[in-house]
C-alpha cells in the first residue's frame, strides 16, 4: 500500500468516525455501507415509555377521533359527491386548498379533533407520539387493542 493510498484511507476512517460521533450525540444511526463507501444516518427511536394510563386515554380519544372522521369523511363526500381529498389537520396546505363549504367541515373536525385529545387528558404531541407507538404494531398496539374490547363491552 502506498502513503498516498494510506493517507486516503486514515482520512476516510476519521470523517467516518468523526460523522458517526456528531450523528449518535444528535440522535441519528449511521449506517455504513462499505460496498458502496457511503454513509447514510437515519433517525434513531430511543426507548420510550408509556403508562396504563396512556393506553387508557389513547383508546379512548383514538376510538371517538375514528369515529368523528367517519363521519366527516361520508359528509364531505355527500357534500362533494366524490371522494374526498386528503386532509391533515397540521398541514394548512390541505385545508386552505378546500372550496369553502368543505373547509368549513374539515375545520370543524379538526377542532373537535383537538378536543377530543384534551378531554382525554392528552396534549396533541403526546397523542401523535402514542399513535406512533400504535403504528409499530408492537405491544402497545396490543394493549390499545384489549382496552377498546373492554370499553366497548361496557
Amino acid at each position: 500500500m502506498s502513503i498516498y493510498k494510506f493517507k486516503k484511507f486514515c482520512t476516510y476512517i476519521l470523517n467516518i468516525s468523526i460523522l458517526t460521533s456528531i450523528s449518535v450525540f444528535g440522535g441519528l444511526l449511521p449506517h455504513i455501507s462499505p460496498d458502496h463507501r457511503k454513509i447514510s444516518f437515519d433517525h434513531y427511536a430511543y426507548a420510550q415509555s408509556y403508562t396504563q394510563q396512556d393506553i387508557l386515554n389513547y383508546s379512548r380519544a383514538g376510538f371517538e377521533i375514528e369515529l368523528l372522521r367517519q363521519q366527516t369523511y361520508h359528509e364531505i363526500k355527500t357534500t362533494i359527491n366524490q371522494r374526498p381529498p386528503n386532509i391533515s389537520c397540521n398541514q394548512p396546505i390541505t385545508l386552505q386548498s378546500l372550496a369553502p363549504n368543505v373547509r368549513g367541515i374539515a375545520d370543524n373536525y379538526c377542532n373537535n379533533t383537538m378536543r377530543i385529545i384534551r378531554d382525554n387528558n392528552l396534549s396533541v404531541e403526546r397523542f401523535n407520539q402514542l399513535k406512533q407507538y400504535y403504528d409499530q404494531g408492537g405491544d402497545f398496539h396490543q394493549q390499545v387493542q384489549k382496552m377498546l374490547l373492554i370499553e366497548v363491552q361496557k
